[in-house]
């Protein structure tokens, strides 16, 4: 048994290339430190009987012999080392507002793993590396929608599998349970919120279900309908998701403050974006080719009154007519009464 667990602990000191491998001293101190009383000959010898089984590469160019794994290893054990880490934990705290609770649930061994690793750093200059980092989105993010675990399991094993599903759905519109039979193509995920991509019943138009709006569900004994011609990418770019507006992108040309410009000089609203002077010294010129979609309009709306869109013409009268109705709306409420006390 203990030469089990000593093949173990090798293997979790290799890294993947092209990390730098490890050296067969480097190993021994390791081993040692772990309880385990083993020659360089021994290692060597149990090295060898690893790389029968395992994709691990020798360099014995040098001396001492240095291992790792093969790029291609997608095995479960590699090191992890400090870089490795902290990027696990990164992603995971960045996928906290916008992954569905299930899902992120099911990277909790890497995260729980990268943790450990940082704690039991000998010299601790990682160990309160959590408490030293945090991810702010860009905008401010909504809670997630809370999604049962077994709805989630459940469509993710349907789409897999292309299965039909006979489900309970709350209309968001309508506010009323409907009972359906839904074959579904696809996940989307938006921010806080996760759909599914299908058809319904016998209709072949693909529409967007909500993971938290459903009720119920379970496997079909109706036929799952395939749809060989979708794709979600497709579904996407064609504008249905309601995120995209057309194909043709927006050569956008708009006045925005000093204080935008620089915050744009730093992280560019796209490639092709332009900065220029204007006579104002307060007010600079901002070119650039944009997606024409939903968020597009978004990011300029939040900018306030720090963006003031020129052309195409067709987006600022969008803009200017959202700005005067709102101020309207304000008026009219304020001389009916309607306020917050």
């Amino acid at each position: 048994m203990d030469h089990i667990i000593r093949y173990i602990c090798i293997l979790e000191q290799m890294p993947i290339a092209p990390k730098p491998s490890i050296s067969t001293k480097d190993m021994l101190e390791k081993l040692e430190e772990k309880g385990f009383s083993v020659t360089l000959r021994s290692l060597q010898r149990d090295l060898a009987a690893l790389a029968k089984y395992y994709p691990i590469i020798c360099n014995n160019k040098v001396r001492p012999n240095r291992w790792c794994f093969t790029e291609d290893y997608q095995g479960s054990f590699a090191s992890m080392d400090v870089p490795s880490a902290v990027n696990t934990i990164l992603v995971n705290e960045y996928l906290q507002s916008i992954m569905p609770a299930p899902l992120l649930a099911q990277l909790n061994p890497q995260l729980n793993r990268a943790k450990s690793f940082l704690k039991s750093q000998s010299d601790k200059t990682y160990a309160s590396w959590m408490d030293k980092v945090r991810i702010i989105p860009d905008g401010k993010s909504l809670v997630p929608a809370s999604i049962d675990p077994d709805v989630w399991e459940l469509i993710c094993d349907a789409i897999m599998s292309n299965k039909a599903l006979d489900v309970a759905y709350c209309s968001h519109k309508k506010n009323e349970l409907k009972s359906f039979t839904l074959h579904p193509y696809g996940l989307m995920v938006r921010k806080s919120a996760t759909y599914v991509l299908g058809s319904y019943n016998d209709y072949k138009d693909v529409r967007q279900y909500a993971l938290q709006r459903f009720r119920s569900l379970e496997f079909s004994r109706e036929s799952f309908r395939p749809n060989p011609n979708f794709s979600v990418k497709k579904y996407i770019d064609s504008g249905e998701s309601g995120f995209k507006y057309s194909d043709e992108p927006i050569h956008l040309s708009a006045l925005i403050s000093k204080d935008l410009a620089k915050r744009l000089e730093e992280t560019k609203l796209s490639d092709s974006q332009l900065i220029l002077n204007t006579p104002n010294v307060e007010w600079f010129l901002l070119r650039a080719v944009v997606p024409d979609d939903c968020d597009t309009r978004v990011w300029l709306r939040g900018q306030g009154a720090s963006v003031v869109v020129h052309e195409p013409a067709f987006l600022r009268e969008e803009m200017m007519s959202e700005a005067a109705k709102l101020l309207k709306l304000s008026d009219e409420l304020l001389r009916r009464g309607v306020c917050i006390s």
